[in-house]
């Protein structure tokens, strides 16, 4: 087995453990993602702050293809807005959010 092989394999192993399922406009299944919502800014540091207040899920790269701003995502039963896609480089990409509004009733 190679390198590669077992860094797949750890990725596959992370996703399952730590991953919910999530639903991306366009896409017929579920994907699973790891969905942060933080309730707090993280503390300043130096007085600067550091901008992380939004909403992200990350997902593989193949489950982000396709997507766009303004896509519709919906995780733990709260819908978002895709606002900006962020690949890093490893093969996951970070889906910044932004909350929907809830619709009147």
């Amino acid at each position: 087995m190679t390198f590669r092989d077992h860094v797949a394999d750890l990725d596959t192993a992370v996703f399952e453990a730590l991953s919910d399922e999530v639903q991306i406009d366009g896409k017929p299944d579920p994907v699973m993602g790891m969905f942060y919502s933080p309730w707090l800014d993280v503390e300043p540091m130096r007085g600067q702050r550091s901008g992380l207040r939004e909403p992200f899920v990350i997902v593989r790269d193949a489950d982000a293809a396709g997507v766009r701003p303004r896509t519709r995502v919906q995780a733990l039963g709260d819908v978002y807005s895709v606002i900006e896609l962020q690949p890093d480089g490893s093969g996951t990409t970070k889906l910044v959010l932004r909350p929907e509004p809830c619709p009147s009733r």
